[in-house]
């Protein structure tokens, strides 16, 4: 693949609506080995292929997937369709052994102008990623360093957590969009965790950062409680994401993309084998 293969341009912020985005599950679990690109059968020698196609044909403008040390990373960028913009994460809650080595592999691996996420999620601590907050910042620091030492470094956006606007909450991306590598920021936002409105959040973080915006991951986790307490006239997927438009509309924030997380409804966490959760895509997954 060669640069003019790859669309520059792509994610640029627009003031119309956002273009939708799907993201695939690409963690595994440090407390129970799960990995979800197993379970969801989101390989290159499975279902990988049939994902993105279908994804496309749902309309999709790009996609955020990952390139975990364990897997086979050239394998995976090729999976992808060509031209077809993704944001990889380099780490999805799965520290690799040698951070600075599989940032280099991963930056070999995909194509010019690709977008990459060094750290998923760095804020959220030990329990769910098995690193401190210190710790995985300082991996995702480390990592975009030695990318920009390489002739085909991609351009980094962050990925964390934004439900309210305590100060605590800004502690990793202020760490991470202050070394001067990162060219977007990154917001996760989820229904069930929510305390400000989401305008007030994209709001707040394209004044404080002053570039790019983009919701990396939101979506609707149908039957849970803290979800429809909080939001009580959605319903279903497709009021959140309906709601999730407008909020972005009240702004006034120009967006860069909207990414639907997870796209495949996600088997449970702790019990891969027991059935999925209803939080994917709502129109047709795979």
């Amino acid at each position: 693949m060669n640069a003019a293969d790859f669309p520059e341009q792509a994610f640029s912020p627009t003031h119309g609506p956002a273009p939708i985005l799907a993201g695939f599950e690409c963690g595994r679990l440090h407390w129970n080995g799960h990995d979800l690109l197993h379970s969801t059968n989101h390989m290159p020698h499975g279902a990988m292929v049939h994902h993105y196609a279908v994804a496309r044909d749902q309309g999709v403008a790009g996609a955020r997937d990952g390139l975990s040390w364990r897997h086979d990373i050239v394998a995976r960028v090729k999976a992808a369709p060509e031209g077809f913009p993704v944001i990889w994460d380099l780490v999805h809650f799965d520290a690799p052994p040698r951070p600075a080595q599989h940032a280099v592999a991963c930056c070999l691996a995909m194509p010019p102008h690709a977008w990459a996420i060094a750290v998923n999620e760095p804020s959220v601590g030990r329990r769910v990623s098995g690193m401190t907050p210190k710790r995985a910042t300082d991996m995702a620091l480390k990592m975009m360093a030695t990318a920009a030492c390489l002739p085909t470094r991609p351009r980094f956006a962050t990925c964390d957590p934004f439900h309210h606007l305590h100060p605590n909450v800004f502690k990793a991306t202020d760490r991470l969009v202050a070394s001067g590598h990162v060219q977007m920021v990154g917001i996760n936002y989820y229904p069930h965790h929510a305390i400000e409105p989401l305008h007030r959040v994209l709001r707040a973080v394209a004044d404080r950062y002053r570039l790019p915006v983009m919701i990396t991951e939101t979506g609707w986790h149908q039957d849970l409680p803290a979800a429809h307490r909080r939001f009580p006239r959605v319903r279903d997927r497709w009021d959140w994401l309906a709601h999730v438009q407008a909020e972005i509309d009240r702004s006034g924030v120009p967006v860069a993309g909207l990414c639907w997380y997870p796209w495949l409804d996600m088997p449970a966490w702790d019990n891969p084998h027991h059935g999925r959760w209803p939080c994917g895509w709502p129109g047709r997954q795979a």
